[in-house]
């Protein structure tokens, strides 16, 4: 059959290295081209741009796991993992569709510079030169997981596949720029004869679902 995505993409991690070694990074803001961000996306950390980024700037670094901390507020009947993804909202953002703004403000944040002045709810103190008190950070930061050879964990978040397509074991899969969303989405590639595949790779070893049912691929990095 067919492999859809309804909602966003999810990740169910299995063994992913990063939690044990420590290699998460979550302080560089989000590319302000990207307006939703999903969880089983990749992305660059590019440090040279200050940010995190679809390109890699310097030509020589690899794409990292989004695998951002899931939070949603709104009550638990309403909402699901699929429901969760970093929707941008002026320098802010939201996390789910049911949301309706992050910090209440932040459609209208774009480029907000935070005020240096801070005076206490009972108007008896003023004090200057702080921003830690309206501190607001310019951008957002999303949760990149570094993988390697071996990691293996499940998602839905590859390039859907209409028809007869499917996906199988044993198919092949890297990272590539989707031009819409400014983001990399896993997709199956093919090695050519005597042309091995360069760079990230990763092998469907279950054609499994998700915790929620949906199709979904238990998949292992090879290269």
């Amino acid at each position: 059959m067919a492999f859809t995505r309804d909602g966003y993409g999810q990740v169910e991690p299995n063994q992913l290295s990063a939690q044990k070694t420590g290699q998460i990074y979550a302080s560089l803001p989000l590319d302000s081209a990207v307006k939703v961000l999903q969880n089983g996306e990749f992305m660059y950390y590019d440090y040279k741009t200050n940010k995190v980024s679809a390109d890699d700037s310097t030509g020589m670094a690899e794409p990292m796991l989004v695998f951002n901390e899931i939070k949603l507020y709104e009550p638990f009947w309403r909402t699901s993992y699929k429901d969760f993804a970093m929707i941008r909202v002026g320098d802010n953002y939201v996390t789910s569709k049911l949301a309706t703004a992050g910090y209440g403000d932040g459609s209208t944040t774009t480029g907000v510079t935070p005020s240096t002045t801070w005076t206490d709810p009972a108007g008896t103190h003023t004090q200057t030169g702080h921003t830690e008190y309206p501190y607001r950070m310019d951008g957002i930061a999303p949760r990149l997981f570094k993988t390697n050879v071996g990691d293996i964990y499940t998602t839905n978040m590859v390039k859907t596949l209409e028809g007869a397509n499917v996906y199988a074991v044993g198919d092949t899969l890297q990272p590539k720029k989707n031009t819409t969303t400014k983001t990399l989405q896993l997709e199956k590639v093919t090695a050519t004869a005597g042309t091995p595949l360069e760079g990230m790779v990763w092998v469907v070893v279950k054609v499994y679902t998700m915790p929620d049912g949906q199709p979904g691929l238990k998949l292992q990095r090879v290269q």
